[in-house]
């Protein structure tokens, strides 16, 4: 007997970052019930909600060690959300590497460890049985760096559906299996990157067909971070308007964000911006450090102001601030980048990633080389030394913003995506049939 299943609009599976939902959002503590129903504070959550609005529905996928619930609908955004028990392999190996009392003392194998672990986690009965029952029209996943993007790869060839997946910051030399990724990338239907660099180096290292690797940007929401009168701005975020503010937001891990050389920077040039502060938005495993440091740098002029998310939080910080600072290690595209420049708030940032994609020297921000603390500290006397050139170059940098990372730009952007990629019907937004035994 075929069954037919008349679909109005394709369907799209996609996976997030972490190789089971333990890895990640507990340490925010977002719970199983919060992810299914209302948090929505990623730039995954920015990116799926928009292709669920304007593209396709979609169903997102987690994997979990323990399911607490099967499918929800996520109220804010629309899409499905499935949580899918990882293999009893991965289970099992998870729990040997975290669990046992001693399991500190083979931490120095982790990178062995989440190689297995990435191959193993989607290799599970629960995530067979929901790709039977749901036939996606596409594969949409977030990283193309780890073992899970090559089981990925292996399946949309079982289903006879394309694979799409998209830059989540990691460099080459952190591939996991990166070995079979040399067979594997060059046969995924659409790698989006998140900038010409990422772009040009999977053309060239990887042999990526040029067609198939295409720069997409997150979507931010240019509507929620919009520009505001910087008094309104500073009675809003609980802020001196006498004062000038230089902003930090983002993930406290100093191996990667370098938050603790921002402070240093800071210190430098306090002594001659007087009326001059540091903010800092966030929380990680470096905060208790960074606030010492904070208060041994410049006492009373450095605030760690905690984790905020969202615009009604986080807009009226960057409408306060002279500008965003950001000086990592490396960065695919931080979405705090496209948030502040929506508000019309130039960056200082180290040139990594794709923050060249926003940042035009001199016209919407300035760049430095990584790790070069004498760049970033001149760099940051030149933003507070001329406070009506950064006033006067916010209108260019929300121009900017706009015509990179507005919804409707990164809508029709993603849609020739899945449309050269193979996604059927999608550019005349027809129905689907489906024919299942």
């Amino acid at each position: 007997m075929v069954d037919t299943v008349v679909r109005r609009r394709p369907l799209v599976a996609f996976f997030g970052y972490p190789d089971v939902f333990e890895d990640f959002y507990p340490h925010y503590g977002v719970d199983q019930f919060a992810f299914a129903s209302r948090f929505a504070d990623t730039a995954n959550h920015a990116l799926v909600s928009l292709v669920q609005r304007e593209i396709a529905d979609v169903v997102w996928y987690e994997f979990a060690l323990q399911p607490m619930l099967n499918e929800a609908q996520h109220k804010g955004l629309g899409f499905r959300i499935r949580l899918l028990r990882s293999s009893w392999a991965h289970r099992m190996l998870w729990r040997a590497f975290y669990l046992p009392k001693m399991a500190w003392r083979w931490r120095g194998t982790y990178r062995a460890y989440a190689t297995v672990a990435s191959y193993l986690a989607p290799l599970s009965l629960s995530f067979i049985k929901a790709l039977v029952r749901d036939r996606p029209d596409l594969l949409l996943a977030q990283s193309y760096a780890s073992g899970r993007f090559d089981v990925l790869s292996l399946v949309s060839r079982l289903l006879g559906v394309p694979l799409i997946a998209y830059h989540a910051g990691e460099r080459p030399d952190q591939y996991l299996g990166g070995l079979v990724r040399k067979w594997t990338l060059p046969r995924a239907d659409r790698l989006i990157a998140s900038g010409a660099d990422e772009r040009d180096m999977l053309t060239s290292r990887f042999q990526v067909p040029s067609h198939r690797a295409v720069v997409v940007l997150t979507p931010i929401d240019t509507v929620a971070f919009h520009p505001i009168e910087r008094i309104l701005a500073c009675e809003a975020a609980g802020l001196d308007p006498s004062r000038r503010h230089i902003l930090f937001v983002g993930r406290l891990d100093d191996t990667v964000k370098r938050v603790s050389a921002l402070i240093r920077a800071f210190g430098r040039v306090a002594a001659n911006h007087p009326d001059a502060d540091l903010l800092i938005v966030g929380d990680g495993p470096d905060n208790p450090m960074l606030r010492s440091l904070a208060e041994a740098t410049a006492f009373g002029r450095i605030r760690l102001l905690g984790w905020m998310s969202g615009a009604r939080a986080l807009r009226p910080l960057y409408n306060a601030a002279e500008c965003l600072v950001l000086c990592s290690w490396r960065e695919g595209f931080p979405t705090v980048l496209g948030e502040s420049m929506s508000c019309g708030t130039p960056a200082l940032s180290s040139r990594v990633g794709a923050v060249g994609e926003l940042i035009v020297e001199g016209e919407t921000g300035w760049t430095f080389p990584a790790g070069d603390d004498a760049a970033l500290a001149a760099a940051l006397a030149r933003v507070l030394d001329c406070p009506e050139r950064i006033k006067a170059m916010r209108p260019a940098v929300r121009k900017h913003a706009l015509a990179r990372v507005s919804p409707p730009i990164v809508a029709a952007a993603l849609r020739k995506c899945f449309v050269d990629a193979g996604v059927r019907h999608l550019s005349a937004g027809g129905s689907h049939e489906h024919q299942t035994n």
